[in-house]
C-alpha cells in the first residue's frame, strides 16, 4: 500500500481458515454442496479438489463455484434464481487423477457456494476450503 507522499505503509490482514466441504465421497449420481455467508468478509481464496478412484467415473465430476447477491443466505441449490455460476471445472474420467483449482473470491461477494456434481458409475473424493479475509488494519 502507498501512504502519504508515496511512502509505503504496512497493513495487517486478519484471515480465517474455513471449511466449505471437508474431504468426502461424492457418490455416483450425487451432488455435494457447501456454502458460506460472506456478507461481513472481505473476500478470500477458495481451493477445490476432486480425486478419481482406481476406476474413474464414466462422466466426470464438475466442481462449480456459485455466488448469490442476497443479504440472507439462500438454500443450497444449483444455478437458478439465486445462485449464479462463476466458475466450473472438471477432473475428467481417468483412473486415479487429481484435479485442483483455486478461485479468488472478490470483496463484493455476498454468498458463496461450492457444488460437486455430475460423476456417474463411480464415486469421487471432493473437498473445498476457503481462506477468508476478515479485516485489514
Amino acid at each position: 500500500m502507498v501512504g502519504h507522499r508515496g511512502l509505503a505503509t504496512v497493513s495487517t490482514a486478519t484471515k480465517t481458515a474455513r471449511t466449505i466441504v471437508a474431504s468426502a465421497s461424492n457418490g455416483a449420481g450425487s451432488t455435494t454442496r457447501g456454502r458460506l455467508d460472506l456478507t461481513t468478509a472481505l473476500g478470500g481464496l477458495l481451493t477445490m479438489k476432486v480425486t478419481n478412484g482406481a476406476t474413474g467415473p464414466s462422466v466426470q465430476c464438475l466442481a462449480n463455484v456459485l455466488v448469490a447477491h442476497n443479504a440472507t443466505q439462500p438454500a443450497a441449490g444449483s444455478a437458478g434464481t439465486d445462485w449464479k455460476t462463476i466458475f466450473s471445472a472438471g477432473n475428467g474420467t481417468g483412473n486415479n487423477t487429481i484435479g485442483e483449482w483455486r478461485v479468488d473470491v472478490p470483496l463484493g461477494t455476498m454468498q458463496l457456494e461450492v457444488e460437486f456434481t455430475g460423476n456417474t458409475a463411480q464415486a469421487v473424493t471432493v473437498e473445498a476450503y476457503f481462506s477468508e479475509v476478515t479485516s485489514i488494519s
